[in-house]
């Protein structure tokens, strides 16, 4: 995995490109809708005060440059390619080289539901993860009840592996993660 160079990744309306100190604010405005946060593993449905989330997503920006630098993930923002505007993030974390394979998470901010932005998203993560990485499989996972993230899985390959039960605790209640997970050669046949 390249050490010094982020991946900018390019689609047809996007551009996944490395996450900066100034892009804290724009990610605080997304995550602060209580509609995105209640499908993330961190944070909370309630509301959270704008100070503390600043110093939540700095702090995570500040791990994620670290990790690529490590080679243990890598963490894109994921904008509007012909406006700049931030739109959410996706990531590949961990990336476990001793099992060439990685762990996919992501999320949207409102506004950009139902388009189809993160399935063209994940489908270049999964280019990059597979053609560059030279990884041979990659999972990702959602909270029982979030349909859409699961249609993105599905949409780009991903396979059906199971349930965690109740593996999440979020404001008081247990939730389960369905798993998903797509391997290289299955990637390879759906390219041809």
């Amino acid at each position: 995995m390249p050490k010094a160079t982020f991946p900018v990744l390019g689609t047809e309306r996007l551009t996944l490109r490395q996450m900066k100190l100034s892009d804290a604010p724009a990610l605080v405005a997304l995550l602060s809708d209580g509609e995105v946060a209640r499908w993330l593993s961190f944070g909370t449905d309630k509301k959270i005060s704008r100070t503390y989330m600043t110093l939540i997503e700095l702090r995570m920006i500040l791990v994620r440059r670290r990790g690529f630098l490590a080679g243990r993930r890598v963490n894109w923002l994921i904008c509007d390619k012909s406006t700049g505007e931030t739109m959410g993030t996706i990531c590949l974390s961990p990336i476990d080289r001793a099992r060439n394979s990685a762990e996919a998470g992501f999320w949207l901010g409102r506004a950009f539901w139902g388009r189809g932005y993160m399935t063209e998203a994940f489908a270049a993560v999964l280019d990059y993860a597979f053609g560059t990485l030279g990884l041979n499989r990659v999972s990702a996972g959602h909270f029982a009840g979030n349909i859409a993230s699961g249609r993105v899985q599905q949409k780009c390959g991903l396979l059906y592996e199971g349930t965690h039960r109740q593996v999440f605790l979020k404001d008081g209640q247990y939730i389960d993660e369905i798993m998903y997970a797509i391997t290289k050669e299955d990637w390879e046949n759906r390219k041809k």
